[in-house]
C-alpha cells in the first residue's frame, strides 16, 4: 500500500492533445480526493484501497502531463491545474452519477418510458385501473397510451412505436407473440328496464328471443368482440336487427344506457355494473380472452412485462 504521495515524478507535459485525457474512473477518483482532501479518505468514500486511489491519480497525471496535487506539510494541496480541472470535471462527474442512477433505475424498473397500444374497449374500463395500480408501484415511469384499433396493434409493435399491445382474442401476425392475461365470458348488455327478466337467469332460447326484439349497438367490423359476437350469431342462427355501428365500446355502452338497444361487452366491463344497464353472459358460453402482445424480434422490456403482470392481476382480482 502506498503510504505517501509524491508530486515530482511526472514526465514533462506532452504537446499531444490525445495524450492529455482523463478516463471516467480517473475523474471519479480525482473528485473523491478533492472532496475529502486525502487519499485514504477518498479510498473509503469510493470503496477502493488507498493504493488503487494513488495509482489512479498517478495514471491521470501521467496522461495529462502535469501534477494535480502537491504535498504541503503532510497535506494534499491541489495545483492550479488541479483546481481548474476540478471545476470543469464536476459537471461531468454529476452527469456520470446521474447516468449510474438512471441505469440502475432502468434495470430495476423504477423509471423509464412505457408505451402501450390498446383497443378502445380495453382503454375504457380495464386500462385505467391497471395504469393506476402500475403508477402507484412505479411513480417515476412515464406511460404513453395509444388508443388504436386491432389491425393497428401489430404495426405499432413492429415499428417499435410501442412496447406492449393489449387486445381481446388473438392477433395473427408472424412478427407478433402473445401472452394470455385472463379469460372470461362474453356478455350481453341491455337497458336497465330488462333487469327483472334477467334477475333469476334466462335460458339460451329466451335470451335469443329477447335480443331479437331489440336493435343491436355493434362495434365496427374489426373489433374483436364484435367478430366473436358475429360467430355466436351464426352458430345460433340469429340475425340481429336494427344494427347501429359505432367505433368505441364506451359509446355503445352509453347508447344502451339510453335504451337505444343492446350490445356485447367483455367480462371486465360486465363486472363494473351500472344501474342503468343490466348484463348477462351469452348462452351458450362464449369465451373472451385478454392478451398481451409483443414484437417477436425484440425482447419485451422489463416495464412491459410488469405492466402485463399488472393487467393480469387486475383481471384476476376483478377490481
Amino acid at each position: 500500500m502506498h503510504a505517501s504521495y509524491e508530486s515530482d515524478s511526472y514526465p514533462a507535459p506532452t504537446s499531444s492533445y490525445t495524450r492529455a485525457t482523463m478516463r471516467l474512473r480517473h475523474i471519479e477518483v480525482f473528485q473523491a480526493v478533492m472532496e475529502t482532501g486525502s487519499m485514504s479518505a477518498a479510498a473509503r468514500l469510493i470503496h477502493l484501497t488507498q493504493s488503487a486511489v494513488s495509482r489512479s491519480v498517478a495514471n491521470a497525471e501521467l496522461q495529462l502531463g502535469y501534477p494535480l496535487f502537491h504535498r504541503v506539510g503532510g497535506r494534499l494541496v491541489p495545483t492550479t491545474e488541479g483546481l481548474a480541472l476540478f471545476e470543469e470535471s464536476s459537471a461531468i462527474f454529476e452527469r456520470l452519477e446521474s447516468l449510474k442512477r438512471t441505469a440502475h433505475n432502468l434495470k430495476s424498473g423504477e423509471q423509464g418510458l412505457l408505451r402501450i397500444a390498446a383497443i378502445p374497449a380495453v382503454c375504457h374500463k380495464l386500462l385505467p385501473d391497471a395504469l393506476a395500480r402500475f403508477h402507484r408501484a412505479h411513480p417515476n415511469v412515464t406511460c404513453e397510451v395509444h388508443t388504436v384499433h386491432k389491425r393497428q396493434i401489430a404495426a405499432e409493435l413492429l415499428t417499435r412505436s410501442v412496447d406492449l399491445g393489449l387486445d381481446y382474442y388473438t392477433i395473427t401476425h408472424p412478427g407478433v407473440q402473445s401472452r394470455s392475461l385472463g379469460v372470461g365470458p362474453l356478455f350481453a348488455m341491455l337497458p336497465g328496464r330488462h333487469s327483472r327478466a334477467l334477475a333469476h337467469g334466462i335460458s339460451p332460447a329466451a335470451l335469443i328471443e329477447l335480443l331479437s326484439t331489440l336493435p343491436v349497438v355493434a362495434l365496427t367490423d374489426d373489433d374483436p368482440l364484435y367478430m366473436a359476437f358475429l360467430r355466436y350469431c351464426e352458430h345460433q342462427g340469429f340475425r340481429p336487427t336494427g344494427r347501429l355501428l359505432v367505433q368505441t365500446s364506451q359509446l355503445a355502452e352509453e347508447l344502451v344506457a339510453r335504451e337505444i338497444g343492446w350490445t356485447v361487452v367483455d367480462f371486465r366491463t360486465a363486472a363494473m355494473r351500472r344501474k342503468d344497464v343490466v348484463v348477462t353472459p351469452l348462452q351458450p358460453y362464449v369465451e373472451c380472452s385478454m392478451n398481451a402482445f409483443f414484437a417477436k424480434n425484440h425482447s419485451p422490456t422489463l416495464l412491459a412485462r410488469r405492466m402485463a403482470d399488472t393487467v393480469k392481476a387486475v383481471l384476476k382480482e376483478g377490481v
